[in-house]
């Protein structure tokens, strides 16, 4: 006889709930190692992996932002049993050789460029650096550098064709082309028939103390083609406002200096008027009539150096029309010198900062304005003497300027 015991209902649901419960435990101790194991794993070969090395990215400047660098020129030099010239500053030794040697030209700066004043070979005129990279400058009419911020120069023999023949040239005609040019926009052309130096200049200021008109074919190295007389040298470039504001030129040319700025004349003044033809050296009379572009008489300043010829002859430097600039915008600039019939030379261009009068003053009592100029370099009156071709003898003019003055880079 066969015993069957059978489970009743609730004992066998238990068991089942058991079963499932042991499943699931079994599940999640499952996952909950392999979870276990894969971190243990991943922090282990965090670490112990091997850091990745530094890499060294160099800086490489965008080539537009930085100023125009010269090109490295080479001079001949020859070797002379005579004495050193006299226009050259700088003591040079040079070994004797049987023939030219060819040295490369190398700019070494020195203490007084590192405070923009100092001796350019070139033109013998004054120099300057500056550390931030807006170069070199000049007085005088200018130097070979074209490095740094500042304007370029050429010059014309207005007594020449461009290949050299005679054009019969006046003083009278001089004066009505000249007259022509910058009352119909400056164009290059109409100059362009005429003899132009093959060297250019560049300077950051225009500031010749009297001096004679054969300095600027020398500077220009075109003493030996051009006769002291009938000529005239252009500066052209851009130049960017230092501050928004209302300014004026104040200055002096002999025989002439013209400025345009932005497309328009703004200044004339000089033994000559180019503009009106009349000459205002030695005549107080045609000075008297000059108006600026509003209609007002025009401003005369004298100062204690200036010299004879300038303060009287001249009747001192002379304002310009105001013109206003917003604080970094750049502006078209052109700059027109002359010299008509011949002898004395020289030019002084001031600027006035006209929301901002001057606070110094000359012996005279006429403002002190700042010096028009492109870089901080400085001109050295003394060091323009030393190197002129042909001093006057025992004339001498120095305009002060305000040295606090405002740089208008050239681009």
């Amino acid at each position: 006889m066969s015993l069957h015991i059978e489970m009743i209902p609730e004992a066998e649901a238990e068991m089942k709930r058991a079963c499932r419960r042991d499943r699931l435990a079994s599940v999640a101790v499952s996952l909950t190692s392999c979870f276990l194991g894969g971190l243990a794993l991943y922090l282990t070969v965090k670490l112990f992996e091997s850091p990745e090395s530094a890499t060294f990215q160099p800086y490489v400047p965008v080539q537009e932002a930085l100023p125009p660098t010269p090109q490295p020129r080479v001079k001949e030099v020859h070797a002379q049993l005579s004495g050193a010239s006299p226009n050259i500053a700088p003591d040079i030794a040079v070994a004797f050789t049987a023939g030219p040697v060819s040295l490369p030209v190398v700019d070494v700066p020195n203490d007084s460029e590192m405070f923009g004043q100092g001796i350019s070979l070139g033109a013998g005129f004054g120099s300057g650096t500056l550390g931030d990279g807006i170069g070199t400058g000049t007085g005088g009419l200018g130097t070979e550098n074209a490095g740094g911020s500042t304007l370029e120069g050429s010059f014309y023999d207005l007594k020449q064709t461009a290949a050299g023949a005679s054009t019969g040239m006046n003083p009278g005609n001089c004066k009505k082309i000249l007259q022509e040019f910058v009352t119909t926009g400056w164009n290059k052309s109409m100059l362009s028939k005429y003899f132009m130096a093959p060297t250019k200049l560049y300077t950051s200021c225009f500031y010749m103390p009297v001096s004679k008109a054969a300095e600027a074919p020398y500077a220009y190295k075109v003493e030996d083609k051009v006769q002291p007389s009938m000529w005239a040298a252009v500066y052209r470039g851009r130049v960017v406002a230092p501050k928004t504001g209302k300014f004026r030129f104040v200055g002096y040319g002999d025989d002439a200096l013209v400025v345009r700025f932005n497309g328009k004349n703004v200044f004339d003044y000089g033994w000559e008027h180019i503009t009106s033809g009349r000459m205002m050296g030695g005549q107080p009379g045609n000075r008297a009539e000059l108006k600026d572009d509003k209609g007002e008489p025009r401003k005369f300043y004298k100062y204690t150096k200036a010299g004879h010829d300038w303060n009287e002859g001249a009747g001192g430097m002379c304002s310009g029309d105001v013109f206003s600039v917003e604080v970094g915008k750049s502006y078209p600039i052109e700059v027109m010198i002359s010299e008509i019939p011949g002898g004395k030379f020289g030019f002084v261009l001031l600027i006035e900062d006209v929301d901002s009068p001057p606070a110094q003053k000359d012996g005279t009592g006429s403002p002190i304005f700042q010096l028009f100029r492109t870089n901080f370099a400085e001109p050295n009156v003394d060091e323009l003497y030393k190197n002129m071709k042909e001093p006057l003898p025992g004339e001498r003019s120095e305009v002060p300027y305000d040295k606090d003055c405002l740089i208008w880079q050239s681009i």
